[in-house]
């Protein structure tokens, strides 16, 4: 597990290692500053450097990397901006020994002079849009040839959502210290980035302890947190899950739920959906078994019997808006009240029926799992797509609390959540899986799991080897060609390599 951290939790463990364990602030710049001229001279060749300096800590960093540019012959020039009566002491200190090591600090630099544009103009710090001088100097990084490294943030990017504050820096590299930020996770921040690298810098252990992170991600531990299958296993025994999806003439979503869920190790996989779904079903997917339905009067006692049976269920995949599937997701919510040691993932429509019809999420509190994608949440929780993405997990949040389940909230970075607690956002994945039916499988994925592991768990590994399967797909087709199959396809591949230890990159198509 990797803890990710925001702007005031950054804050907090820089407080307690100054003030509480005495580390002085300019011994942690002299380190925050060589980790950035170490990442210069391995990565540029023959650099020309401009280092770009606000008047904060940031800034301060960016004076502390000239002066060692400087030490090490590599040509480098300082741009400052601001008004140095704003500067904080940090900044005044390195201003004065950058002086008296004969750094130049020019006026009005022009860019194209320059191989390598250091960006130490706010670090963490920003809270508000960018104006004025400062927009216009970042405008003209932006445009310029040069290789540019962040320092912790790219300038213009939110430390703790990602959200680019009207202008942000384009960084190749940023080099961020003590902990990956959030800001650098999640998007437009992420793209902004580049490539990111987390430097330790002295910060002791005991700060981290001080703090805890509402954040985390998964590192390498996927192959430790898949269930485990017992060598005396029977197809019971490895779970039962119905798929309660597709509508009429609509079988595909019903047999990417099911595939995935066969994948991932389910033992027995029974599809409930319409009776003009079952010769598709039947040739796409043979190992499934199927119930059907062609009038509303039979959906109640086959439903009934098909939950029964069940250990868990995947709903709504397909299975549209119009009066029998209203009906279907009211039986199935009167079903999970009196039945809440079976989990309920809930996807697609059945969320979409949800919205509409409000007295139907009791059924499935305390057991279930939703999965809504950016639009979904949107209608779920009131608020348009732009206020989510500012603080996406007060969000997830609030839905977790009002409806008591586990939120998923699928975006480019997804966040599962409950009420309370550290929220989990994953980072495998790609923008290829950015295709129609990609949710299905993911819904297929988590109630396979949910077979033997608390719902939370499985919704958390699901969407991370969900990313993994998709970053697979990428490796063998590219990134546009992946279909929702394919996702299917390398989640068994991808089971098969974690339980061997890992693979190679040979291994991972």
């Amino acid at each position: 597990m990797r803890y990710l951290v925001d702007e005031l939790e950054m804050r907090q463990i820089e407080e307690d290692a100054m003030e509480g364990a005495g580390i002085p602030s300019l011994v942690l710049m002299e380190r925050a500053a060589l980790s950035v001229v170490e990442e210069i001279r391995q990565r540029a060749d023959a650099p020309s450097v401009l280092c770009v300096c606000g008047m904060g800590n940031n800034g301060a960093d960016g004076l502390a990397v000239a002066r060692i540019l400087a030490e090490f012959s590599i040509p480098v020039e300082v741009f400052c901006l601001g008004r140095e009566e704003n500067a904080t002491s940090e900044w005044k200190k390195q201003r004065e020994i950058l002086d008296a090591v004969g750094v130049l600090v020019v006026k009005n630099p022009s860019l194209s002079e320059y191989t390598v544009i250091v960006d130490a103009l706010f670090g963490i710090g920003l809270k508000r849009n960018v104006e004025g001088i400062f927009a216009q100097w970042i405008e003209r990084i932006n445009e310029c040839r040069a290789w540019v490294i962040a320092v912790d943030m790219p300038s213009g990017i939110s430390a703790s959502s990602g959200e680019e504050l009207s202008i942000a820096v384009r960084a190749n590299v940023t080099v961020t210290f003590g902990a990956l930020k959030a800001g650098l996770v999640f998007y437009p921040g992420a793209i902004c980035a580049g490539e990111v690298m987390v430097k330790q810098i002295g910060f002791p252990a005991r700060s981290f302890l001080a703090v805890k992170p509402q954040l985390y991600t998964f590192d390498k531990e996927a192959a430790e947190l898949l269930p485990k299958r017992m060598p005396d296993f029977h197809k019971g025994s490895a779970g039962k899950l119905l798929v309660i999806a597709g509508s009429k003439n609509m079988a595909g979503a019903a047999y990417l739920a099911a595939s995935a869920a066969y994948r991932m190790g389910a033992g027995l996989v029974r599809i409930f959906t319409a009776e003009s779904n079952r010769v598709s079903l039947q040739q796409l997917l043979p190992e499934a078994v199927l119930v059907t339905y062609e009038e509303e009067n039979e959906i109640r006692w086959l439903l009934k019997e098909s939950l029964d049976w069940a250990d868990a269920a995947v709903v709504g995949p397909g299975i549209g808006l119009g009066e029998r599937s209203v009906c279907l997701m009211e039986e199935v919510s009167r079903y999970a009240a009196h039945h809440k040691q079976k989990s309920y993932v809930l996807d697609a429509d059945a969320l979409n029926i949800l919205g509409c019809h409000g007295e139907l999420w009791e059924g499935f509190s305390d057991c279930s799992v939703i999965t809504p994608h950016m639009g979904e949440m949107s209608r779920i929780a009131g608020v348009d797509i732009a206020e989510i993405k500012k603080d996406r997990m007060a969000c997830a949040r609030r839905v977790a609390a009002a409806y008591h389940t586990v939120c998923v909230c699928k975006d480019a970075r997804t966040i599962v959540c409950e009420a309370e607690g550290p929220c989990y956002v994953n980072i495998s994945g790609n923008s290829g899986m950015a295709k129609a039916g990609s949710g299905d499988v993911l819904s297929g994925m988590i109630a396979c799991l949910a077979l033997k592991l608390p719902v939370r768990k499985a919704a958390e590994l699901g969407v991370y080897l969900h990313g993994l399967a998709g970053d697979m797909a990428k490796k063998k087709l590219g990134e546009y060609a992946i279909l929702a199959r394919d996702l299917v396809e390398q989640a068994g591949y991808l089971t098969k390599i974690l339980q061997d230890g890992g693979g190679n990159d040979e291994d991972r198509c």
